[in-house]
């Protein structure tokens, strides 16, 4: 019985080359740097004048939230 793969991984040399960046040099003192790099160049892809992301997973939930009105009691 053969397997059928969803995904496979799609790991590059950039994505290397970042995560031994971040290992290396320290991703809490960096990561804002590739948050904007990010950012601009997403907007950029959408043809938008902004992008917004955030460092964490939690971040993004609690902005998804917010942005919905969903608050204490909820």
């Amino acid at each position: 019985m053969s397997r059928i793969h969803y995904t496979k991984p799609s790991i590059g040399e950039l994505e290397v080359r970042y995560a031994t960046d971040a290992a290396a040099n320290g991703w809490g003192e960096r990561c804002y740097e590739y948050i904007e790099r990010f950012e601009k160049s997403f907007a950029a892809f959408m043809d938008l004048p902004y992008a917004i992301s955030t460092s964490s997973c939690t971040g993004a939930m609690h902005l998804g939230l917010a942005a919905l009105g969903i608050g204490a009691g909820d």
